[in-house]
């Protein structure tokens, strides 16, 4: 299985649980999209609006932030799982060539291929600047949060790709203590990483603003406990395979997949808002995020792998599973594709309703989004898959 959750050729009926991961992956960025579009256009008050549902409607407006969070999540487990196989089977891992080959062809390709467009379409794109030297090569190389100077990113997601690449040469050192008695000192010791890292992170740039401290405590030392709760789940799922482990009934799979996204919204509703201002600048609910969001996500996607009927229903189906297979190139594009319809429509888009707005913008971002699925990302994929066949 790789990333996207797109296959598992060993058994038929373990295709709808991939399905349903790689619809989560949809989620995610539509959640992103969500509390982007809000940021486009402040004041939005559904809450307040829209009768009996204007609470749960307003929910992705503000905290669809944490879509990154399901993201880092689902990273730790997907790519966890053959490294997991392996070590508990006392087996050769994936090799290490064959590891880096697909995460760069994931990655990359979808990159340069917006980065290349913007530089070339130029100061059309309203996120286009001109690059010096230094800062065109750290966006070819994707370094924009190292040093004490990071490099501000010409599409402002793109700080997320750094943390992700962290982690992917981060697992293969993490390979051979994929086995329980000796995961779990690694485990307490990311989560101490991520909180004091957190700490350290509030205190430093406290006086820059909530951004600066965002962007700071987000970083792959801040956001360990995620990725790494990721793979633990990954961990119990390979050994309960091992092991021979009948899985959980499944009304428990449905109540682990129900509670594993109530509880974190629930949390965020009431310790995010709670904290209002002071959130991310040190409170304690910040501090702790990825520890509260990464082990009730992780729950989440364990009970879709395991079969989840309730969550093979919401995000097995068509709809929700193309929005994942186009899931990165959503994320990458879909900031850059609303600062694009604002600025054709010039003065004339302050006159228009969100019903209008709203389908507009997300018609446009699903649409880019598309092309840049089938013409880069599926290219490279089926590349991927031919040097996989090749490989085994």
């Amino acid at each position: 299985m790789d990333e996207n959750g797109e296959s598992i050729p060993s058994a038929s009926h373990d295709r709808r649980y991939v399905a349903s991961l790689t619809g989560l992956r949809g989620v995610a960025a539509l959640l992103v999209f969500f509390f982007h579009y809000e940021a486009l256009h402040p004041g939005i008050r559904l809450d307040l609006a829209v009768p009996l549902v204007g609470r749960l409607l307003q929910f992705p407006l503000g905290f669809g932030y944490t879509g990154v969070d399901i993201f880092f999540v689902l990273s730790g487990f997907l790519l966890t799982l053959p490294f997991a196989r392996t070590a508990l089977y006392r087996q050769p891992g994936p090799k290490p060539g064959h590891y880096f080959r697909r995460r760069l062809l994931r990655v990359f390709p979808a990159y340069y291929a917006q980065l290349v467009i913007i530089l070339i379409v130029g100061s059309w794109f309203l996120t286009w600047t001109p690059l010096t030297p230094p800062s065109l090569a750290a966006h070819l190389l994707m370094f924009f949060n190292i040093g004490w100077h990071p490099v501000q990113p010409m599409v402002g997601v793109w700080w997320t790709l750094p943390v992700e690449m962290g982690f992917y040469l981060l697992l293969p050192l993490l390979a051979p203590f994929l086995r329980p008695a000796r995961w779990v000192p690694v485990l307490l010791l990311g989560i101490m990483i991520s909180t004091g890292y957190r700490l350290w992170a509030a205190a430093h740039f406290g006086e820059s603003g909530a951004g600066a401290v965002f962007l700071a405590a987000s970083q792959l030392p801040g956001s360990l406990s995620e990725f790494l709760l990721g793979a633990s789940a990954a961990l119990i799922a390979e050994w309960a395979s091992m092991k021979s482990q009948p899985r959980p009934a499944a009304w428990v799979l449905d109540l682990m997949f129900i509670l594993g996204l109530l509880v974190p919204a629930l949390w965020l509703w009431r310790m995010v808002l709670g904290a209002g201002a002071d959130y991310w600048m040190g409170h304690w609910a910040m501090i702790t995020a990825p520890v509260i969001l990464g082990l009730t996500l992780s729950t989440a996607v364990l009970a879709l792998y395991w079969g989840s009927r309730i969550g093979t229903f919401l995000l097995a189906n068509r709809a929700v599973y193309f929005l994942g297979l186009i899931s990165y190139s959503l994320y990458l594009w879909h900031f850059v594709v609303m600062q694009q319809v604002q600025f054709l429509f010039a003065d004339s888009y302050a006159s228009l309703s969100h019903w209008v707005t709203f389908p507009l913008n997300a018609m446009a971002a699903i649409g880019v989004a598309s092309a840049s699925y089938y013409l880069v990302e599926r290219p490279f994929y089926r590349l991927r898959s031919f040097s996989q066949a090749r490989a085994g």
